[in-house]
């Protein structure tokens, strides 16, 4: 296995404000269409309007930085309906800080970066909506440039499928989180532990190979059980975002 490093999910200010910016953006984020809708673990109340060109900020990057997240991100774009446009600064659809002081790797989920989170009234008073630790020559930094894009594009953690075939050991994954990362409970249930089933959606096959899947440490499960990291796109991957990204 690889050393384990944390992702987070970063959560919006209210349900409300994440419902209103996903509807804004794209109608059929809405729920209330009388029928269950097809969903991987991916939240499909956050997908960008297909045909957009999401404005992708990063906060006082390098050349170097914005051209390895660039790279990464688009391994993306031949399955989606979607075109990255990168610039420097702090306006965007996705705003990147690099190198967060406390080592936080995190994002928002799909059009939840388009809520004012600051307490402003425009797009300038909205804060990062992504976090990435750059280090030249990481090999691990694609990695986590094509997970955390994938939240960016709507998909939550795959090892959180309700379905999952994990064996969680659910009261040693509280006590390790809490020792290993100062989690609490409510972020460990919000990044780690299944999610709950709804009578909303169905739901794509258990994805073991996704890239949005986490390493799983044996501190987490019952019987010594793991999984390493996968460092690609997977077929489950494609499938979503084809669906939600359907081409013209």
């Amino acid at each position: 296995m690889t050393a384990f490093s944390s992702c987070r999910i970063l959560q919006p200010v209210s349900d409300t404000a994440s419902y209103s910016a996903a509807t804004n953006e794209h109608p059929i984020n809405t729920n209330n269409t009388g029928s269950r809708r097809k969903r991987n673990v991916g939240s499909h109340t956050k997908f960008w309007k297909p045909g957009k060109t999401l404005k992708i900020a990063m906060y006082n990057a390098s050349d170097e930085a914005i051209e390895e997240v660039r790279a990464a991100a688009s391994e993306w774009l031949p399955y989606v309906n979607l075109t990255f446009d990168f610039v420097k600064g702090d306006i965007g659809d996705i705003r990147i800080f690099l190198n967060r002081p406390d080592g936080i790797e995190a994002s928002q989920i799909g059009t939840d970066a388009l809520i004012d989170d600051i307490g402003g009234t425009d797009e300038q008073r909205r804060g990062p909506s992504m976090y990435l630790n750059w280090t030249p020559g990481s090999h691990r930094f694609r990695f986590v440039v094509l997970h955390e894009f994938g939240h960016a594009l709507g998909a939550l953690h795959a090892h959180q499928h309700p379905n999952s075939d994990i064996p969680w050991d659910v009261p040693n994954t509280y006590r390790h989180c809490a020792q290993t990362f100062g989690w609490d409970k409510s972020v460990v249930d919000a990044n780690i532990l299944p999610l709950l089933l709804s009578d909303q959606f169905t739901y794509q096959p258990y994805d073991g190979d996704s890239v949005m899947h986490y390493e799983i440490p044996n501190e987490w499960t019952v019987g010594y059980w793991g999984q390493s990291e996968s460092w690609a796109i997977s077929n489950g991957d494609i499938a979503m975002m084809r669906n939600a990204y359907p081409k013209d």
